[in-house]
């Protein structure tokens, strides 16, 4: 529920997640590619996040973590 400025929702089930986004899709998948974090971008103004299904704990640590990044990036840019 952090950043609700810029994820409206979450959708989908098991690791395969998409983010409506209140901010333009396409915004939130340019910061992500600056944080080294791939998503895609989607109808309706989602974002599609894929991981690989050999998924540890530390990835999912350093994908929430860019994630956080990404939303302050896009935040911030369009404040």
């Amino acid at each position: 529920a952090d950043h609700p400025e810029v994820f409206e929702e979450v959708r989908g089930s098991g690791l395969m997640l998409g983010l409506k986004c209140a901010a333009a899709n396409i915004d939130v998948v340019n910061a992500g590619y600056a944080n080294e974090l791939i998503t895609v971008p989607a109808a309706d103004n989602v974002i599609r996040l894929l991981p690989p299904l050999t998924l540890t704990d530390e990835d999912i640590a350093e994908a929430v973590s860019r994630l956080d990044a990404v939303a302050k990036t896009v935040r911030i840019s369009n404040s």
